[in-house]
């Protein structure tokens, strides 16, 4: 990039320029309208130009210096130097010239920042903060009934079929429990006059949102983050002249048994989670807000004019301090004091100031988020605008080609905030304001919560993932006892198509969406890939994790998987009964919409995976040799691809006629995640899903669009996954990109996000792919820290649409197979040693 790109103020002229640090370069954006988005830039810039420290950058974004008198000392090289910045932050800053919801989280603690003017809301979650309570739902009459089940499924009788498993085998209650909200805390000021010079930011390299504006003269600015570090949400209100933070703080919540109170510098909420479905409510949890003033004329005081509140006058500055808990400790144990957890987490910030909190902050989440970079595409004068204008630009996306960074950069930004160390990212992440979302923002594992976590592997945030991992291991304990009542079934575990806090496995809703215990099959090939992007055969999460809960898995499908009759499959295959293409209906059976069957292609590609992998898994542990091979020819038995009428891969065993469009495209599982059909080694199979997705059409919400792009990405269509990525950011995604689904759902985001990387980079069945689905709209790019299958970390750089070059460095020592446009070469790489590429080495 040059500055002949740039438009730059007409005070930076040649002839006037001399020689200044940079960083007060940034300090002079601060204060003009140029670039509004430079208080975000000033960080990052000031960090990684300047090598300032977090507190010293911090400092640096506030400063009111006045540059006039300086401007001719800047060089021309220092501009270009800021051009470069600018162009890098295209990719990580969002702002907005309106208000709009800014997520914060720390993966437990969630804050939605609004921005509103005169008076903020700050939306409060902590990720176990549900309804209900835990409960026995397993329905103990299924066993007996299920040779009915059966027999109804071998004669094509659909409509008893799913009759009887909707009377004998649901859950009771049929519904499970939903995530909620803590409540909301008000910052209520006077400004109710003329604003100007307002932005609201969002910092994704340093998890910080920003608001400033001035009214009356005066700038104000709000500055929020949550940390994990500090286990806190830190605010700091403070202006460019003394005495002028005043406002009014309070809380409320529209959860059960609410209570409130202010007194000294100290704003406290409690309640509890709702009751719902005939249970009653039994997390409670505790909100404490502890505000620090400073100036001369600083006042705060309790007041309780409609509720107990704080007022706030005459401060510099004003630092809120906000600690949230639960009696939570884990689905079958209530016995925490959440004002005990809340009083130690305030004890442990006590005196710590805001930039220490700061700077812990910002190293912490960097550590994370700066092992990626993306840039793609060309920067343009759209590139800075803000992201509500960029995301609805009159040509789309093709005319601001960043933003698919900037996109990428955001699910990983979302991905930190919500899945660290507690729950894993719900249907809402962990954001969420009302008493019952819609789907419960549950975690829904037909899907959902699987497309929550396949951008984790590739895009180097694998840490994410641990919360999932205790997710399936307690599911997995309550799963035991649902595989033995539900099913009479003693070794193993199971769950269905959804779970949450409680942990619940029994299948719920209807047996329509429900009857399906295939899900935790796919969850566990998250638990394979992790192997797979980091293949250590000592590792312990391989011997006492991974491994225990597939051959769990395993063999209950062993006891589970029945033979079916020779009139009906002449090959005598062991299938899957039930079995359903996850929420997709067969077609009307006595006027009824029926899902269950036998065989369908989702469910014996996921049997696959998972016999194959534990196999695999068993190997390497030098373990379980019997079961293995009995297992090995339990696969061999399944149901293969089938091929039906219209060229598809068939859904089911039987070729219904069920192919139009629809949401949910489970029949291409093994084309993605999986990857059992493989344009590269098997193009009939290809062919037939390319027919699959044609027959499916097209999709009017977010996360379905995002899968569309990651197997459009697999089948090596490089437009056609652009196509998709396009109306996923400009069709459904709102304004603070957050992905649609007739409600904010965040696994379009994270689909998204994981179809980049798809487009740039794949490992899959043995082999590195370099730009495999590159479309003619990202002519030029770079990226960094990708990791791929096999334990390698890369770096690339293509420009017009041809690969410049690519390192690898191998993280644990071993063989790779790298191809590009068309040609594979063998590499040996040791450990730690890293081995570039360019495009003469694949002539």
């Amino acid at each position: 990039m040059s500055l002949d790109h740039m438009v730059l103020p007409h005070e930076f002229s040649e002839g006037h320029l001399h020689g200044t640090p940079s960083s007060l370069l940034v300090l002079y954006l601060l204060k003009t309208q140029w670039f509004e988005c430079g208080r975000g830039v000033a960080v990052r810039y000031a960090l990684e130009s300047e090598k300032l420290s977090a507190q010293e950058s911090y400092e640096a974004q506030r400063s009111t210096l006045n540059l006039d008198p300086i401007l001719p000392m800047f060089t021309r090289a220092n501009l270009l130097l800021m051009a470069l910045a600018l162009q890098a932050q295209a990719g990580t800053i969002m702002w907005f010239n309106s208000t709009n919801v800014i997520p914060l989280g720390n993966g437990r603690l969630g804050a939605q920042v609004l921005g509103q003017i005169p008076d903020e809301v700050i939306i409060l979650n902590e990720d176990r903060i549900w309804s209900g309570s835990l409960n026995d739902p397993n329905n103990r009459n299924c066993s007996t009934n299920l040779s009915a089940f059966r027999e109804y499924v071998w004669q094509d009788d659909l409509f008893n079929a799913q009759a009887t498993a909707d009377a004998e085998c649901m859950a009771t209650p049929i519904s499970q429990q939903v995530y909620q909200t803590a409540g909301n805390m008000s910052l209520a000021t006077s400004h109710s006059g003329v604003i100007s010079n307002y932005n609201h930011s969002l910092d994704l390299a340093t998890a910080v949102s920003t608001t400033t504006y001035v009214y009356e003269g005066v700038q104000y600015t709000r500055t929020a983050f949550s940390s994990q570090p500090d286990n806190v949400i830190v605010i700091l209100m403070s202006a460019n002249t003394t005495q002028s933070v005043s406002f009014d703080a309070s809380f409320e919540t529209p959860m059960s048994i609410p209570t409130f109170s202010a007194s000294g510098g100290n704003l406290t909420m409690t309640g509890q989670g709702i009751s719902m479905y005939g249970l009653p409510g039994s997390i409670n949890f505790m909100v404490k807000a502890e505000f620090t003033v400073s100036g001369t004329m600083a006042e705060v005081h309790a007041t309780s004019d409609v509720k107990p509140a704080l007022s706030i006058s005459n401060a510099d500055e004003a630092l809120i301090v906000i600690a949230i808990d639960t009696n939570y400790v884990r689905y079958d144990d209530l016995s925490a004091d959440p004002n005990e957890k809340v009083t130690q987490t305030l004890a442990n910030v006590q005196g710590k100031t805001f930039d220490a909190m700061l700077k812990a902050h910002v190293e912490d989440h960097s550590a994370l988020f700066g092992r990626v970079n993306i840039s793609l595409g060309e920067p343009s004068s759209n590139t800075f605008l803000p992201t509500n204008i960029r995301k609805n630009l009159e040509d789309g996306p093709d005319a601001d080609q960043d933003i698919f960074a900037l996109y990428a950069q955001y699910g990983r930004y979302l991905g930190i905030a919500s899945s660290r160390n507690t729950e894993p990212s719900n249907l809402q992440g962990i954001w969420n304001q009302v008493l019952s979302p819609d789907w419960g923002s549950k975690h829904t594992v037909n899907i959902n919560q699987q497309m929550n976590s396949w951008f984790a592997e590739p895009l180097n945030v694998a840490e994410t993932l641990d919360p999932l991992w205790s997710l399936i291991s307690e599911v997995a304990e309550r799963g035991k006892i649902d595989a033995l009542e539900t099913y009479n079934i003693s070794r193993g575990w199971v769950c269905h198509h959804n779970t949450g806090i409680w942990r619940d496995s029994a299948p719920i809703d209807a047996a329509f969406y429900g009857f399906w215990p295939y899900a935790p099959a796919w969850l566990l090939q998250h638990m394979y890939e992790h192997y797979a992007f980091n293949p250590d055969p000592q590792s312990s999460f391989l011997k006492n994790t991974a491994y225990p809960l597939m051959k769990g898995l395993s063999e209950f499908y062993m006891d589970f998987l029945v033979e079916a009759p020779l009139d009906v499959e002449p090959n005598g295959y062991i299938v899957p009964n039930p079995s359903m293409s996850p929420e997709h209906g067969i077609g009307n059976y006595n006027d009824t919409n029926v899902s269950l069957t036998y065989g369908s292609t989702i469910d014996n590609s996921l049997l696959r995976d998972l016999f194959n992998h534990t196999v695999e898994f068993a190997t390497i542990l030098g373990v379980d040799s019997e079961f293995a091979a009995n297992l090995s020819t339990l696969k061999d038995r399944l149901i293969p691809f089938r091929i039906g009428s219209l060229g598809q891969i068939q859904e089911w065993a039987r070729d219904y006629d069920s192919n139009g469009p629809f949401t949910h495209i489970s029949q291409l599982y093994g084309l993605f995640p999986g990857a059992q059909i493989d344009p590269r080694f098997n193009e009939t199979l290809a062919h037939a899903a390319n027919v699959s997705l044609l027959l499916r059409g097209d999709s009017s919400s977010g996360w379905p669009t995002a899968w569309r792009a990651n197997l459009f990405a697999r089948l090596l269509q490089g437009e056609t996954a652009y196509y998709y990525m396009t109306r996923l950011i400009s069709r459904y995604s709102y304004d603070n990109l957050w992905s649609i689904n007739s409600v904010f759902q965040i696994d379009g985001n994270f689909g998204g996000t994981n179809a980049v990387a798809e487009m740039i980079l794949q490992s899959h069945n043995g082999e590195i792919h370099l730009l495999p689905a590159i479309p003619q709209s990202w002519t030029h790019g770079s990226v960094s820290g990708f990791r791929a299958r096999g334990g390698f970390t890369l770096d690339i750089t293509w420009s017009a649409g041809v690969l410049s070059r690519a390192t690898l460095t191998s993280t644990v020592g071993t063989f790779a197979r790298v191809r590009y446009n068309g040609t594979a070469i063998n590499l040996s790489i040791q450990r730690n040693d890293s081995v570039p590429l360019e495009f003469s080495d694949f002539q």
